[in-house]
């Protein structure tokens, strides 16, 4: 079937490029497939998600993009929902579910956006204790495998992003890792699939996708279904260090990855 990612971003929400600039980017890498996936709705004011005003041009912009790739490229027409997002799905070929927030006493800080915005959120939020933290993370998680219209579980473990370059959650940590195994085991009973990310790779944070070693280790003890994907906010990320990545999963033991055809997931071997 050849190399495909799901996850990717546009002018319409955080990214530097146009659709059809991401989709010759992603020819010119040698994918046979990209999906498109902006951030969905969220209820407050912000310049990094679709609105209501903007999603009817997103979408004439993908249908664009796939009559003038057909043949060529596959182009889907996917959407990246937030965990505080309520916008219905149901145009969407396929949903990544991703979490950007805790909700926490009514407030709902990003855990993603600065190192120094992580720390004041564990600091105002939960008085300094990770654990506390890594808790409210995660169990948030229990609602999304409740979510039937989810198909992917994208970067699980995004709380570690400032990990190497600002010490904040090991994860490797014996509190992230246990609470990160039972949200694990929740969504795997749930079939969902779990994306293999490396778009803080691309960025400089991190050294190794979402999620980490070992909860990759987690992931094919249980048999989980994996994808890989970049994240990419910009035509030069749109398949980045697939090869390797490909490379990684199969040190660990996976012999296959999940691919979207167009109509359903299939599996097709590493």
């Amino acid at each position: 079937m050849g190399r495909q990612n799901l996850h990717t971003h546009t002018v319409f929400d955080d990214g530097q490029n146009t659709p059809m600039e991401m989709a010759r980017a992603a020819l010119d890498a040698g994918l046979t497939s990209l999906g498109f996936s902006a951030h969905s709705t969220i209820p407050y004011e912000n310049d990094w998600c679709l609105t209501d005003e903007t999603i009817p041009a997103y979408l004439a912009a993908i249908g664009e993009t796939k009559a003038a790739f057909a043949g060529r490229l596959a182009v889907y027409n996917g959407i990246e929902l937030d965990g505080l997002s309520t916008q219905d799905t149901s145009c969407f070929d396929y949903v990544i579910g991703s979490l950007h927030h805790i909700a926490v006493d009514g407030w709902t800080p990003t855990i993603d956006l600065s190192a120094e915005s992580t720390r004041e959120t564990l600091e105002t939020y939960f008085h300094g204790n990770e654990k506390t933290m890594i808790e409210a993370y995660f169990a948030q998680y229990d609602e999304m495998s409740r979510n039937p219209g989810v198909n992917i579980v994208g970067h699980l473990d995004l709380l570690c992003k400032f990990w190497e370059t600002d010490g904040l959650f090991d994860p490797a940590g014996h509190d992230f890792l246990g609470c990160a195994k039972r949200a694990v085991t929740q969504l795997a009973r749930a079939g969902k699939i779990f994306e293999v990310n490396t778009g803080a790779m691309c960025r400089g944070y991190r050294h190794e996708p979402y999620p980490s070693l070992p909860l990759l280790r987690t992931l094919k003890a249980m048999d989980a279904s994996v994808t890989i994907t970049t994240d990419a906010h910009a035509a030069a990320g749109i398949a980045y260090a697939f090869r390797e990545t490909e490379a990684l999963l199969r040190d660990v033991g996976f012999e296959r990855i999940w691919q979207f055809d167009g109509n359903r997931f299939v599996a097709v071997p590493l």
